[in-house]
This record gives structure tokens, sequence and C-alpha cells, in this order.
């Protein structure tokens, strides 16, 4: 009987264990940045002004100036926050996807001989999950002329919110390339940018 009962309580036990294995979120820890943007990388509002594309732009690294450089994202919505973090420089990442984003926009991107710099500092480059997901992206930019003076400098922002199925690394992706995405548009479509850019 003894026996019995010790069996029943060993198989209740295995049962019990597996039952929290499959339930346990794997953590999104050390993953690759994926650019997965949802959104029409060529959609503006205004064309941009003639004057842009006279120019030849160096894009110099960009500087990561956020507190913890691995983190890109937390999950709110339980008991313990669960956090996101990648395996690559966000920094590279966000500097590639500028260039990339210019490029089609049909800048001239160059190492040398540029009439016009373009610097980045990444101030925020993240996502909240709570019900939503919400990404928040903030860089500042400045602009130099040949000559190395400061012709203009102030903030590309971007936001974007979705519904998606909690944790999942693909929203973490979509809704980051969709506000970086924002955030590259709405500096290309600032006036004082523009107008800086054509006088200089």
């Amino acid at each position: 009987m003894k026996c019995r009962f010790g069996f029943y309580v060993l198989g209740c036990l295995s049962v019990m264990a597996m039952l929290y294995g499959c339930s346990t979120t794997k953590m999104l820890s050390d993953v690759p940045l994926v650019w997965k943007p949802t959104k029409d990388i060529n959609v503006t509002d205004t064309p941009l002004p003639s004057g842009m594309y006279s120019h030849k732009y160096k894009i110099m690294p960009f500087v990561d100036s956020r507190e913890n450089k691995r983190d890109i994202a937390r999950n709110i919505e339980g008991k313990k926050d669960k956090l996101v973090s990648t395996c690559d420089d966000v920094a590279d990442w966000c500097r590639s996807r500028f260039i990339s984003i210019v490029k089609q926009r049909g800048f001239s991107v160059v190492d040398d001989n540029a009439s016009m710099t373009i610097k980045g500092e990444i101030l925020e480059f993240y996502v909240i999950e709570d019900n939503l997901y919400n990404a928040n992206v903030g860089i500042k930019i400045t602009a130099e002329n040949a000559a190395g003076n400061v012709i203009w400098q102030g903030m590309m922002t971007g936001k974007t919110k979705r519904f998606g199925r909690s944790y999942n690394l693909d929203n973490y992706y979509e809704t980051l390339s969709d506000a970086y995405l924002d955030a590259v548009n709405g500096l290309l479509k600032n006036q004082e940018f523009r107008t800086a850019l054509q006088n200089k």
C-alpha cells in the first residue's frame, strides 16, 4: 500500500514538473536586432527640398548614451517584469538603418569629402509592453557643415503602439522598427532641419 502511494505521489510530482516546464516562458535574452517595419519606408507627406540633395553626407558612428545598452524592451504585464536584451550593438544598428533610409530617399552618403556631417546620440530605444507594445525612439541629431560648424541640432523621435501576442519577439522587432522609421521620417520633415541643410 505504501509502495502504491509512493508511486502515486511520484507520478503527481512528475506531472506537475512537466506542467511547470511547459508554462515557463523562455526569456528573450541576447537576441539579434532585426529590421522588420510594417510601414512603407518611402511614405512621406511632403517631398524633400531639392537643396537637401545637393550635399554629400557623412554619417558618423552613433553614440549610445543609454544607461543599459543591451536592454531594448520590458514586459510589465505580470507580477515579475520580463526583460528583452540584445547581443547586437544598438548604436551600429541605428546608424546602419539611418544610412539605408536616407539612401533610399535619394541622399548621397560618402566616407570622405563630405559637405555635411551627421552625428547621432541615442537617448531612447525601448519598448514597454503592458497590454500594448509601446515603442519609443529618441536620438539627438547634430548636423555640421564642411567647416565643422554646427548648423542644426535637435531630436528625432518616433513612437508606435500595437496589439500582439504577449512577449513575442516579432512584435518587439516590428514596434521598434516602425518607431525608428517614424523618427527618421520625422527628422526629414522637420522644417528647421530642412532649412538649415538647404542654406549651408
